[in-house]
């Protein structure tokens, strides 16, 4: 491979790998698919013409992939259970992690696999596409220009929904809802999204506490179908969220100041990948004897050059490379996994147990 190429090796063959793999076949920075391992070696083939990645060689095994030398990152979309094997296995190579979400199934586990990364010298970064977004950084300029005359004030509370109604055959045989494989069910999938909306929000400040509420909906393996929950910051402020795999799409977000909002209703996955757009809102009130609200509504509007999951891969690509140039791993990729993974894992500890409160240790 040129120099100028960084190679992606994917183990396994799962949907969302496939769209990755076309992400990467976008990167302008020179990311490449040069390796796919699955269990099933026409899998892998199949995966690659599917993707059409034609730089990369089909392997039968996950292990192969590793032995790639033209193989400088991975992609780690396996069940969650098995994140911290193959975590082992990538960092001891000496080769840099891109890891689904959720990181892991315990706080413990998550401690793990960033210790053993950070010993190896690796760059870990989870797949949370929309934090790598045009938009998103529009939206922090607008959340950081809270204090200005025209802002939204200093930031009270977040609000945000992400949920899909899966059907019949996903409720009984997806990963997402066995306990074995990705056991946080509902609540590692797209109540990652939510926590990490939310810490987002506040700067990834650590709150101090959370609470499930009532009705948690779990299968009869014990794997959450819906959670909502309250976190908690200091000073009284808050996020509320809902997850679920059992009503209609909806991934709304909201944040909101003493005198105006940023939402929009489209945060995880935006309704077209070239253009995305959010509101902001301020001079919140009613008219005179409150006939009418007015609240005035801007909506921005951002021209996306490439869709967020390329974006993504960029930055994965941009932190590896600075690692393989001789600077250390970006330790912000790292840090928020952990913070996530913690505030979702108490969420899940609240749920089990009656929606108590749950105080986060840091």
């Amino acid at each position: 491979m040129g120099d100028a190429t960084f190679g992606i090796g994917i183990l396994g063959a799962a949907a969302i790998a496939k769209k990755n793999a076309r992400a990467i076949a976008k990167c302008r920075n020179g990311a490449v698919v040069v390796a796919v391992g699955s269990r099933d070696l026409q899998k892998a083939k199949d995966f690659i013409q599917e993707t059409s990645s034609d730089s990369a060689k089909p392997y039968g095994s996950y292990d192969e992939v590793l032995e790639d030398e033209n193989v400088h990152g991975v992609y780690i979309p396996l069940p969650t259970s098995l994140h911290l094997e193959w975590v082992k296995k990538v960092a001891h190579k000496g080769k840099h992690i891109l890891l689904e979400k959720p990181i892991a199934l315990t706080p413990e586990v998550t401690d793990d696999i960033l210790s053993i990364c950070q010993k190896a010298n690796v760059q870990l970064m989870d797949g949370t596409m929309w934090s790598h977004s045009d938009r998103a950084r529009r939206m922090e300029e607008a959340i950081a220009a809270r204090l200005e005359p025209s802002g939204m004030g200093p930031l009270k509370a977040v609000t945000c929904t992400f949920c899909f109604a899966g059907d019949a055959a996903f409720l009984a045989n997806d990963i997402r809802v066995k306990k074995g494989l990705d056991g946080l069910g509902c609540l590692g999938d797209m109540g990652w999204y939510c926590v990490r909306a939310s810490l987002w929000a506040y700067n990834f400040e650590k709150p101090v506490s959370v609470s499930a509420h009532a009705g948690p909906l779990f299968n009869s393996e014990g794997v959450l179908l819906h959670v909502g929950a309250t976190i908690i910051w200091s000073d009284g402020r808050r996020a509320n969220f809902q997850c679920g795999f059992d009503q209609a799409l909806t991934q709304y977000l909201e944040i909101a100041g003493t005198h105006g909002t940023v939402r929009l209703d489209d945060f995880v996955v935006p309704y077209r990948p070239d253009k995305a757009s959010f509101l902001v809102t301020n001079n919140h009130g009613f008219t005179e004897m409150d006939l009418s609200v007015k609240t005035e509504t801007e909506e921005r509007v951002v021209n996306l050059d490439v869709p967020q999951e390329v974006r993504m891969w960029e930055d994965f690509t941009d932190c590896s490379r600075h690692v393989l140039q001789g600077e250390h791993p970006n330790a912000h990729w790292p840090n928020i996994a952990l913070l996530t993974q913690k505030v979702v894992c108490a969420v899940e500890q609240s749920a089990l147990d009656g929606c108590k409160t749950v105080k986060i240790h840091w």
